[in-house]
């Protein structure tokens, strides 16, 4: 089935918009019995194997591990990861711009510091140094709730993407599907008077297809029944455990986006937020929502590492794995600047208009 509907980015989430308070901490929900909504029109996806154990003598009988049980573990110990590996992305204008701030998610991809967001968050690290140096202030924030910790670069943002969706800065409700939104950011300093760390806590891109009524965990920092001081004081991670209802693709028959109906996950501010799977991978981008009426109707849509490397590939001709492995962070750094002045010009020439 080919996706060519438009949704609402869940982009960042507008502060100067949100008026509706909302506190609470992080909550981590227990998974339930994976449900099996199959869809006649989907392709069938290969299945991925449950971690098994060997059975224990009880007594001179042999106990079988229940395999339900075993995958609601490993999800459970899989969430509790990405708990650890999800960041808030937190972008202020200054100088007098007229541009609203923004507040995202991301997600940590690897031990040295790179963290995957989607491209409608990562555009703002394009405006911290046009036209001049601290025109948007953007800063990654960690824990519960987000304080200011780590500054970061970008280390690719998809050219395909922004030169599709110059205009989303400007525009009063962008719609958008998914396709190329994604971006790469490295740590390049910390806010605070400690060190870098030596590695981070991270979840891998995965290679698995994921299938409908698959059961994932969902981190992000979502924030749209926040007021903008909550945002900026008092934001918590929010993890959640559903199943997958739905899967998309932009092509013919690859599995490019996945949806989840109804969790709690699906708000403004999780866009670059992380879908993972009970092997710990990472199944899924947060790029795109549908978020009005009640959270039981809303739709969390995902881009899958499969579409990401893909898309790395046609704008790169090269293999994203080999070329994050490649060289050290600030060489990567380095590499991507011609790109971002390019990048930079687009989006400020759409500014603007």
């Amino acid at each position: 089935m080919k996706w060519k509907m438009a949704l609402p980015i869940l982009a960042a989430a507008l502060v100067a918009l949100l008026v509706i308070a909302f506190s609470g901490t992080s909550t981590i929900l227990s998974p339930e019995e994976t449900a099996s909504p199959s869809l006649a029109n989907q392709q069938a996806a290969a299945g991925s194997s449950t971690t098994s154990t060997a059975p224990r003598a009880t007594q001179g009988k042999a106990v079988v591990p229940d395999p339900a049980e075993i995958s609601r573990q490993n999800l459970t110990a899989a969430g509790a990861n990405l708990l650890k590996s999800i960041v808030n992305i937190y972008c202020t204008p200054k100088n007098g711009s007229s541009l609203s701030g923004a507040s995202g998610s991301a997600v940590f991809i690897d031990p040295r510091g790179l963290i995957l967001t989607a491209a409608h968050i990562g555009e703002y690290f394009l405006l911290t140094d046009y036209p001049k140096h601290g025109l948007v202030d953007c800063v990654i924030r960690t824990g519960s709730p987000a304080l200011t910790t780590y500054t970061a670069s970008l280390v690719y943002l998809s050219p395909s993407w922004l030169k599709a969706n110059s205009d989303t800065l400007v525009e009063k409700s962008p719609k958008g599907t998914g396709q190329d939104d994604f971006a790469i950011l490295a740590l390049t300093g910390t806010t605070t008077s400690n060190a870098l760390p030596s590695s981070f806590t991270f979840v891998p891109l995965g290679t698995d297809t994921p299938t409908i009524g698959e059961r994932v965990a969902i981190g992000a920092y979502a924030a749209q029944y926040l007021a903008s001081d909550t945002i900026r004081l008092f934001l918590f991670p929010t993890i959640v455990f559903d199943a997958i209802t739905d899967r998309f693709t932009f092509d013919t028959n690859t599995v490019d986006v996945l949806a989840v109906k109804g969790t709690a996950a699906a708000q403004e501010g999780s866009s670059g937020g992380g879908v993972v799977d009970e092997h710990n991978q990472l199944v899924g981008l947060i790029t795109t929502s549908s978020i009005k009426g009640d959270i039981s109707e809303h739709v969390l849509n995902a881009i899958t590492p499969r579409h990401i490397r893909a898309s790395f590939a046609k704008d790169s001709n090269a293999n994203l794995d080999s070329y994050l492995a490649s060289a050290d962070l600030k060489t990567l750094v380095s590499n991507f600047s011609a790109e971002y002045k390019t990048l930079q010009k687009i989006l400020a020439a759409a500014i603007a208009r």
